[in-house]
C-alpha cells in the first residue's frame, strides 16, 4: 500500500498539503512579528505525526485490552541540531495517560513503539529527492 501526500505552494511562506481526507496549510516563517500564523511550520508537522502515530497505537491497545482511560495526550518535543546538517535531535515522546497500566507498562511501550512513524524514523537509512 503506497501513502502519499501532495505539498503545493500557495505563496506568502504558505504551502497545502493535500491529503486523502484533508488539508493542511503549513506555514513555514511564523518569526515575522507581523505576520500572524496560519498553521503549523513543517517541523510541528513532523512531531505531530510522530505524536499522533503513537497516540493511535497507544489508545488500539487500551481499547483491544479493555483498559479504561479519559486521558491520553502524547507530547513530542525536539532540539534544532547545533551542527551540520540542520536536522532535529533528541526527539522525545511523552505518554500521559490515566489508563491502569499495572504491570504492563513495559508491554505497553514496546507495543506503541511498534508505530510505523517512529519504525521508519529508526529503520529508513534513505530518502529519494527527484526533480520532476
Amino acid at each position: 500500500m503506497r501513502i502519499s501526500s501532495k505539498v503545493v505552494f500557495l505563496g506568502d511562506d504558505l504551502f497545502q498539503a493535500r491529503l486523502e481526507y484533508s488539508d493542511v496549510v503549513i506555514h513555514i516563517d511564523k518569526k515575522k512579528k507581523e505576520i500572524k500564523a496560519k498553521g503549523p511550520n513543517s517541523l510541528e508537522m513532523f512531531l505531530s505525526a510522530v505524536g499522533g502515530c503513537i497516540g493511535a497505537f497507544a489508545e488500539r491497545y487500551l481499547r483491544r485490552h479493555d483498559i479504561h482511560f479519559s486521558k491520553l495526550v502524547i507530547e513530542v518535543s525536539a532540539d534544532l541540531a547545533k551542527d551540520a546538517p540542520l536536522r532535529l535531535v533528541n526527539i522525545r515522546t511523552v505518554v500521559d495517560t490515566d489508563a491502569d497500566l499495572g504491570d504492563k507498562k513495559e508491554i505497553f511501550k514496546k507495543f506503541i513503539s511498534n508505530c510505523p512513524v517512529h519504525n521508519t524514523l529508526l529503520h529508513t537509512k534513505e530518502m529519494s529527492i527527484d526533480i520532476a
